[in-house]
């Protein structure tokens, strides 16, 4: 920047101060010394007059931060300057709501306005405002006047095509700032809009031109700018000024003349002539010789090169051809150099004469001339390294560059500038971590007595710019304790109640309580110490009324009041308590109820119940046990066994339960022996014999819905467990269990029972119950969603309705019972469930109802399995025998069948014998009675081998008629009922062995063999001893599982133990045929059956038998 550019800029400056000066504070200070500088790109002031008082702040707004940057020269104070006092921050934006700026950068680092190293700090700030904020004052300071006293100069300077004026005080601010800063203070201009070095290369693509000395991009040249063609700084000079015409008329020659400027290096910039004419004064001479008017044409001389010249020898004129009229060349001139090698020149004009011919050869000489000085060489700076990498990565870092000086030579002088440049990089902010501020004081005591606490916090100061949290607690405590408190007596809980000084009556009762305390000043215990009530305020029982001591099951009950229950111990094999309850009967005597065994559990079941509970807690616990799969196959086997008490079947249905909770959890999964055992278990739970405890069961423990719980949640279990689309069942002498899995989107239906499964016992093989479920019972949203699935679990239960006595009123079970559950639980089923049932009686009924169990009902019939319900489902009669349920829910079905209510006004009616079966049993009994009777009358007429065989097939026919009568009363009683199921089969064995025993005594009889008493005993072998021997091996191999039902003391028609009596008898019924076809082919009058009073007898036998073959047809034939 030149001397009289800065005088011009000094007036503009002093006004743009004033005008920022004179603008209305409107930034963020609530307090009035506070300047806002808006829309002025140059200005300056004095920290005295900006700064009168404290605290104040002067801030400056850049127009627009992406187009304009701020350049800031401090000029520091030469004394008395009072460190952090004044503080220089720039700020991202300013929030007018809460008068706060945003992203706040302190510039401190870079002013250092105390630092005395260096008079001047220059700055560049590229965000919306730059503050510089006067603090107050610190306590004891000294602010006198004139102290601290400083200069701000400030420009914001366009970064696109600035001014001239702004980039000449900006370069002088740039060349200033590198020529104070140092390696350990870099400069503090970063970078610059203008170009405030050497010019670059010519490009005529780039749009540029110096303006005094200062390159300016995106700009014109004017016409009076010159271009790098005319730069004088090397080359050839201007042109002189044009010499007179050398004739006034008749054509002369005017001549022009320029230098070389250039050093002897570069003399290849000065290309071209040195000197140049034209034509002038071509008018005609007017009275003059016509020799005087001619003109002369000068030849233009190329000068000559440097490298021909010195092809000449040192100071050796060039051979020059001197014209006669050529006038004589001019002295040299003075060496151009004083050092080193220089030129001399020299010059000649053509003379005209009349007498001459035109001049030749050049006007102009040069030529080397040599000094014996050598010439100083100054230093000359290498070219600048590359810019470094940034010092930071974050915040304010520094690159720098440097360059090396070529040693000056022969006293030249050193290099001019600065050997090492440093710029300020990478802006960005760093993140700053948050910093605990001081802790707070304590808190008071928070109690006011006895132990209390106290707390104090601190706040944590940022972070800033994605630092990290501030590390530790805000709160902190600590005990405290002023005195102690004064603690009231506090009551001891009561002691227990004595005993009552009367057994009735009326007495009385006591029990005491402890005042524990006061302390430290407290109160007393308001309240009684002691306190009474009345007790056995009833009556004294009467003699009559009281239930004397007994000795029942070898138990010794003792005497207690009616209304009351004793309790004895279990016996030695179980655990628990028998519990007897003593009553009034009508007549107000008491008596003793029977005995109940609820509370008692066998020891085998006791210590399965203790094992299953231990594996639960530890399932519970996430701990994986053993041995779980030993528990279920030990219960299997003891159940299959029967139970003793009616709470071995509790304890079997808590262990059941138990066991599913444990298959539920993930670590474990039950194997197909697991689940096989499960089924079986439950089974066992249905058998026969265990009907008796399980109506002593219902009376105090869980209904039969708890059993149907326990079913559903082991289909859930496995259902989870199932990987694959498969089908997996369990057959049983009392339930079938299946479970299918199947795709949302099936593609068959779902058929129970299957015939065809392995395995299937006869009675599951011959049921006529069927389940049909829809493969669209469950509804997917999708036809071809193939991922998701549900399981359906089907039971089929055999005789849970009979165990369980499910006869209410009028209301009879007439089916077997079904359980239908699907997982997981659809909240609506798009097609119904198909259920087809076969009925179990055959008896005159009001309605016929399908029926199922529900939890809560507010309406349907009340029973031992729950409340049953009609909702949602309707019955399809297909015949006499047969029943269809169509259910749109899901659950335990059957159907239940309503009796006339004159057959079910007397329970015991039930039980007797129908009419037809006691008339038809009766009169075949008496006819044989009587035919008896006549033989033994004339025994001694007719004694032979045949009227014993007679006799004895008599006896058969009437002991199996008397025994189908005690049959039809015994249905409830196990044992009679199987004592007379098993007597049944041998009597009506022994009918057909007496028949066959008859034909075979025929044969001997005919073929001459009967001749001693050997052959009685081998008849009575046949007819008595063969059908002992086959119920005896029947009895052995089924332990009498089989021989008597629910409705008749008959052998059962599943398990195969039917075969056992049909074989026999279809075998006596064949060797008869072929008997009367073998004698049929002999003499009919000498064969004994040939009589038509045999014949008569022994067709009448076979009808008879025929008859006793079906005792549950309520009919016998007669003979």
């Amino acid at each position: 920047m030149t001397c009289t550019s800065s005088v011009q800029l000094v007036p503009l400056l002093l006004l743009l101060w004033m005008a920022g000066l004179s603008a209305a504070p409107s930034g963020p200070e609530s307090d009035t010394c506070s300047t806002l500088v808006q829309n002025r790109f140059f200005g300056f002031f004095f920290s005295s007059f900006v700064f009168p008082s404290s605290p104040c702040s002067w801030t400056l707004q850049n127009p627009d931060p992406r187009r304009y940057t701020i350049f800031i020269k401090v000029t520091k104070p030469s004394e008395d300057c009072m460190p952090h006092q004044h503080r220089t921050f720039q700020y991202d934006s300013f929030l007018e709501t809460t008068r706060t700026y945003l992203g706040m950068e302190s510039f401190d680092e870079v002013v250092k306005l105390c630092d005395p190293s260096t008079h001047m700090a220059f700055l560049e700030a590229g965000k919306q405002f730059l503050q510089i904020r006067k603090g107050p004052l610190r306590v004891g300071s000294d602010n006198g006047e004139g102290s601290e006293e400083f200069k701000v100069e400030y420009l914001v300077v366009g970064k696109r095509n600035p001014s001239m004026a702004a980039c000449q005080m900006l370069c002088q601010w740039l060349e200033d700032c590198l020529t104070y800063s140092n390696s350990n203070r870099p400069c503090g201009i970063m970078q610059t809009p203008c170009q405030c070095w050497d010019p670059p290369t010519l490009d005529k693509e780039v749009s540029g031109c110096y303006r005094d000395g200062i390159f300016l991009e995106n700009c014109l040249p004017t016409m009076n700018e010159p271009t790098f063609d005319t730069d004088n700084n090397g080359g050839w000079s201007s042109w002189g000024n044009w010499a007179a015409c050398s004739s006034e008329c008749g054509g002369g020659v005017q001549t022009r003349t320029r230098m070389c400027q250039s050093p002897p290096e570069e003399a290849y910039l000065c290309d071209g002539v040195l000197e140049e004419g034209r034509p002038c004064n071509s008018q005609t001479c007017i009275g003059k010789g016509r020799h005087g008017s001619r003109s002369q044409s000068l030849r233009s001389v190329d000068s000559r090169k440097r490298e021909d010249v010195d092809k000449e020898p040192s100071g050796q004129q060039s051979s020059q051809t001197d014209s006669p009229s050529g006038e004589e060349w001019s002295p040299w001139s003075v060496c151009s150099a004083t050092c080193g090698e220089g030129w001399q020149s020299r010059t000649r004009f053509c003379v005209s004469v009349s007498y001459s011919t035109q001049c030749s050869g050049p006007l102009r000489e040069q030529r080397p001339c040599n000094n014996t000085a050598v010439c100083p060489v100054h230093g000359a700076w290498d070219e600048w390294s590359p810019w470094s990498l940034c010092s930071s990565t974050c915040g304010r870092g520094y690159r720098d560059r440097t360059r090396t000086c070529k040693p000056p030579q022969f006293g030249g002088y050193a290099c001019v500038g600065p050997e090492k440049q440093t710029k300020f990089c990478n802006i960005a902010v760093c993140p700053v971590d948050g910093v605990w501020n001081e802790w707070s004081s304590w808190s008071t005591c928070s109690a006011s007595c006895s132990n209390g606490t106290m707390h104090r916090t601190r706040e944590c100061n940022g972070p800033s710019y994605g630092g990290s949290e501030c590390q530790g607690e805000w709160l902190q405590s600590r005990d405290c304790f002023l005195r102690e408190c004064p603690v009231d007596g506090r009551w001891q809980q009561w002691t227990s109640w004595s005993g009552c000084t009367k057994t009735c009556g009326g007495g009385s009762q006591q029990r005491q309580r402890v005042c524990y305390g006061p302390f430290f000043g407290g109160e007393q215990c308001l309240g009684d110490r002691e306190e009474a009530r009345s007790c056995n305020e009833k009556r004294c029982p009467e003699p009559h009324e009281i239930c004397d001591e007994e000795n029942f099951s070898n138990v010794v009950w003792k005497r207690t009041p009616a209304g009351d229950t004793a309790a004895v111990r279990c016996p030695p094999n179980a655990v628990g308590l028998i519990l007897r309850r003593c009553s009034l009967d009508e007549e107000g005597i008491a008596y003793w109820e029977s005995p109940t065994y609820m509370k008692c559990i066998s020891n085998d079941y006791r210590s399965i119940q203790t094992l299953t509970r231990e594996h639960l807690s530890k399932a519970q616990r996430g701990l994986v046990g053993d041995g779980v799969s030993e528990v279920m196959t030990k219960l299997r086997v003891i159940s299959s066994d029967g139970t003793s008490y009616s709470g071995d079947l509790l304890a079997i249905v808590d262990v059941l339960k138990n066991m599913t909770e444990i298959f539920r959890r993930s670590y474990y999964s039950p194997s197909s022996a697991d689940m096989r055992n499960f089924v079986q278990s439950i089974s066992n739970l249905l058998m026969e014999e265990n009907r008796d405890r399980w109506e002593e069961a219902q009376l105090l423990g869980p209904n039969a819905k708890e059993l149907f719980r326990l079913v559903e949640d082991f289909v859930d279990v496995i259902s989870l467990r199932m990987k694959d689309f498969q089908d997996t069942y369990e057959v049983t002498d009392n339930l079938v269990l299946s479970i299918h899995k199947r795709p949302m989107a099936g593609k068959a239906d779902i058929n129970f029972p299957m015939k065809a499964w392995r395995g299937m016992a006869d009675w599951a093989r011959n049921s006529d119950e069927r389940v049909t479920i829809s493969k669209n019972i469950v509804s997917s949203g999708s036809p071809d969603d193939d991922t998701s699935a549900f399981v359906t679990g089907i039971v089929l239960y055999r005789n849970l309705g009979s165990i369980l006595s499910l006869q209410r009123n009028n209301t009879v079970l007439n089916s077997k019972m079904i359980t239908v559950t699907i997982k997981p639980t659809p909240s609506s089923l798009t097609a119904p469930v198909e259920i087809e049932f076969s009925h179990l009686y055959n008896v005159s009924q009001v309605a016929i109802y399908s029926l199922e169990t529900v939890k809560v009902s507010s309406f349907g019939i009340a029973s031992l399995l729950g409340s049953w319900s009609a909702r949602a489902c309707r019955a399809v009669p297909l015949d006499s025998f047969r029943t269809k349920c169509v259910c749109d829910r899901l659950s335990t079905f059957a159907i239940l069948a309503r009796l006339n209510l004159d057959t079910n006004m007397d329970p015991s009616k039930s039980q007797l014998p129908s009419v037809t079966l006691i008339v038809g049993c009766g009169v075949s009994s008496l006819t044989l009675l009587l035919l008896i009777i006549i033989y033994v009358s004339v025994w001694k007429y007719i004694r032979s081998e045949r009227s014993v065989i007679l006799i004895n097939f008599c006896l058969s026919i009437i002991s199996s008629n008397a025994l189908i009568l005690i049959g039809q009363t015994q249905t409830r009683n196990k044992v009679v009922c199987t004592l007379v199921a098993a007597f049944l089969h041998f009597f009506f064995l022994s009918s057909f062995c007496w028949v066959l025993t008859e034909a075979w005594q025929s044969y001997m009889a005919v073929t001459g063999r009967l001749r001693n008493r050997i052959i009685r005993k081998r008849f009575l072998c046949l007819g008595w001893g063969l059908p002992a021997l086959v119920v005896a091996i029947s009895v052995g191999f089924t332990k009498a599982k089989g021989y008597g039902t629910v409705n008749y003391c008959w052998m059962s028609l599943e398990g195969g133990l039917l075969y056992a009596f049909v074989g026999p008898a279809a075998a006596v019924v064949l060797v008869l045929s072929l008997s009367l076809l073998s004698s049929s082919r002999g003499d009919g009058s000498s064969h004994p059956l040939s009589d038509p009073l045999c014949c008569l007898r022994l067709t009448g036998g076979l009808r008879h038998r025929h008859g006793a073959l079906h005792p549950a047809q309520r009919g016998a034939g007669s003979s």
